[in-house]
């Protein structure tokens, strides 16, 4: 049996595959599922972390507890090293990523009734943009949880190139196709070409965007409004008004900031705010949110609004709605955010336009017409936003798009090339 551990850690989900007898074998982390949400749920109740599903449900049905979900975005970062106190220990990132690690590897090992020493670990082509320094920090952090997880051995692969890898053995001689993987925190990009029943790599690059940037806008724009965003104070020593200050609102609409704001510092702020307010029903909202911890409430409800309008988004999709209307009536009977279809396109564009323009220069890199791209192997939840189909159309208007495994494709690359590695790991 192979001994090498395929192991696709995503900021929005994880999966897991081997290689045995000539195939890709894809290990249930969570029962039924090839993949599980890459989030923690620190039970206060039952003293112990709950992963995927299970820390899902655990904040759904409103357990005592602290969730985090995208740890992925937190590696290379100063938070990596925040103690906070969990079930009674003082832990940072570095613990709670490796935590997460060592229940997938356990639950692998179950199921492959089988040890896994070495891991061949995807890894996006750039975690934080073009920043060097905190990219090599990033995969540092990464190889560190790996091996506090009882890993020996860890190679790294870019997940583009894994994907390609898994769509290899349905592509003719020759062929070049472009790898597009929109992921919850980074888009990959990888041109590729078909030789002798492998692939030859041309180029690859990538940017820090991804599917939770999309949820942040949502939720920045739309929700935040009603909790406060851009409402006026009262001023204590001057004549006129001030906006309520900005970052509480960004950092309750980004997934791995808003586990921090459920402190007294915080709910300082936001008392004082609605002290000075001019429209103090905006500010009770944000103080509810806070005290109940709703959060990630609101995220979730970002997610699902993003699914649900993309199809509105899609080209030749018609009528299209004057607006989406989302349920906050959790926070208050009644309340509701109204999203114009049109609006959210233009608050999307710039993805869209970033997306484009890290195509072209991929194409660029590898020294490659456009014409010439015969497919296009999208991966990744992300990538069937219309945006993204849109960028895609713009660039390569010859190549046709293969819709296959978007979920799991990254780790079934990793499997087979951790089949095609396994010696070298062993000697």
């Amino acid at each position: 049996m192979n001994k090498v551990l395929g192991f696709d850690f995503g900021t929005s989900n994880t999966a897991v595959a081997f290689f045995s007898e000539g195939k890709v074998v894809n290990i249930e982390i969570d029962p039924g599922q090839f993949t599980a949400p890459t989030s923690v749920f620190f039970d206060f109740t039952d003293k112990k972390m709950l992963i995927g599903t299970e820390a899902n449900e655990a904040l759904i049905a409103g357990r005592e507890g602290r969730y985090m979900r995208a740890l992925k975005s937190v590696l290379g970062t100063s938070l990596m090293r925040e103690k906070r106190l969990f079930l009674g220990k003082r832990v940072d990132f570095y613990d709670i990523i490796t935590d997460f690690i060592v229940h997938v590897k356990k639950r692998a090992e179950a199921a492959a009734q089988t040890t896994f020493d070495h891991v061949l670990a995807g890894r996006p082509v750039f975690f934080h943009s073009e920043n060097n320094e905190k990219d090599i920090a990033a995969e540092k952090d990464l190889k560190t949880c790996f091996l506090r997880a009882g890993f020996k051995d860890i190679e790294f692969m870019f997940e583009p190139e894994a994907a390609a890898f898994a769509a290899a053995k349905n592509l003719p001689e020759g062929e070049l196709g472009l790898v597009v993987d929109i992921g919850g925190g980074t888009s990959d990009f990888t041109l590729f070409q078909m030789q002798q029943l492998s692939i030859k790599i041309i180029a690859s690059n990538g940017l820090r965007l991804g599917g939770t940037d999309f949820d942040r806008i949502i939720s920045l724009d739309y929700f935040m409004p009603l909790l406060g965003r851009g409402a006026d104070l009262k001023r204590h020593f001057a004549k006129g008004h001030i906006q309520a200050p900005a970052h509480v609102f960004a950092e309750l609409s980004t997934w791995e900031k808003i586990p921090f704001l459920y402190d007294q510092k915080t709910k300082l702020l936001a008392e004082s705010l609605l002290r000075d307010a001019l429209e103090p029903n905006l500010f009770e909202r944000l103080l509810k949110v806070l005290e109940l911890r709703m959060g990630h409430d609101l995220a979730f409800l970002a997610e699902a609004t993003k699914i649900a309008l993309n199809q509105t988004l899609l080209p030749n999709l018609a009528p299209t709605p004057q607006h989406y209307s989302a349920d906050m009536g959790f926070i208050e009977k009644g309340l509701t955010a109204k999203i114009p279809p049109a609006s959210l396109e233009a608050s999307f564009s710039g993805f869209e336009n970033s997306i484009t323009r890290a195509i072209q220069a991929t194409l660029e890199n590898g020294n490659i017409n456009a014409k010439d791209v015969a497919r296009v192997i999208p991966v990744g939840g992300s990538s069937s936003m219309a945006i993204v189909k849109q960028a895609i159309q713009n660039c390569l208007p010859n190549a046709w798009i293969q819709n296959e495994a978007i979920f799991t494709s990254i780790v079934d690359g990793l499997a087979i090339r951790g089949g095609q590695l396994e010696n070298s790991f062993i000697s």
